[in-house]
């Protein structure tokens, strides 16, 4: 794989750089998108997963739901971070002892595996599929739930215990929006790595750090069509990191 010597010099000359990831960084470590999960998987097959990742659909069967993310959660449990995760956190580490980059990272995945390989701090954008709160009250779940196939109850109110992931018909959290869109309009470097650039509002984030000057660099094995990208580089992340 070649990488212009321009494209190498734009990521090392950067002072504020905002790298967000998306699903193609899992399918590396071997986690499937919610969509394809399921695919040929007997019993849950033949559920619909826009309803099994919506709130209508967690009021509507929340035992369901709650046993279809404990199975998410069962297949994925013992996922690793790949050379993309590895190399982002060395870069993070790196900024952060040298002081010459600041190096910002926002995710689109629910999997904890930028954590996982020592990146902090990390923005999620979605969620994270490993914690837990009450419906109800929002408290937080801090007691395990591994292996409990009936909705737990909360502590704090009795109510019911769901996923702390962003489902379809909800908003992005108040405070990780307000920090992505505070990194993006700051960076000077964008990097968008492994996204299709399709899911909104996260989609959106690039083009805010267009507007303010930032050069945008795009990391994905099918290039998207986005007019604001300055620069792209067909590859794995994993396989581009370990030149870049």
């Amino acid at each position: 794989m070649h990488i212009d010597q321009e494209v190498i010099d734009c990521i090392k000359n950067a002072r504020r750089v905002c790298i967000l990831t998306g699903a193609g960084v899992s399918a590396e470590s071997g986690i499937a998108t919610f969509r394809d999960a399921q695919e040929g998987k007997g019993l849950w097959s033949q559920y619909d997963p826009q309803q099994l990742a919506s709130i209508d659909g967690f009021l509507k069967d929340p035992q369901t739901v709650w046993q279809w993310y404990q199975w998410r959660r069962d297949v994925n449990k013992d996922k690793v971070p790949n050379p993309a995760h590895l190399a982002i956190a060395r870069w993070q580490k790196e900024s952060q002892q040298n002081g010459n980059q600041v190096v910002s990272l926002i995710t689109q995945n629910v999997d904890g595996l930028h954590q996982k390989a020592g990146s902090d701090p990390v923005t999620e954008l979605h969620g994270n599929i490993w914690r837990n709160h009450c419906l109800q009250c929002g408290q937080t779940h801090q007691e395990s739930v591994e292996g409990i196939e009936n909705v737990p109850q909360c502590l704090q109110c009795g109510g019911q215990v769901r996923p702390s992931v962003v489902w379809f018909g909800e908003a992005l959290p108040d405070k990780a929006w307000r920090e992505a869109e505070s990194t993006a309009y700051s960076c000077d470097l964008f990097l968008s790595v492994g996204t299709s650039s399709q899911v909104y509002p996260a989609a959106g984030l690039a083009a805010l750090a267009k507007s303010q000057g930032a050069t945008v660099i795009e990391i994905n094995p099918e290039p998207t069509n986005s007019s604001v990208v300055d620069y792209q580089i067909a590859g794995k992340a994993g396989e581009v990191f370990k030149i870049l």
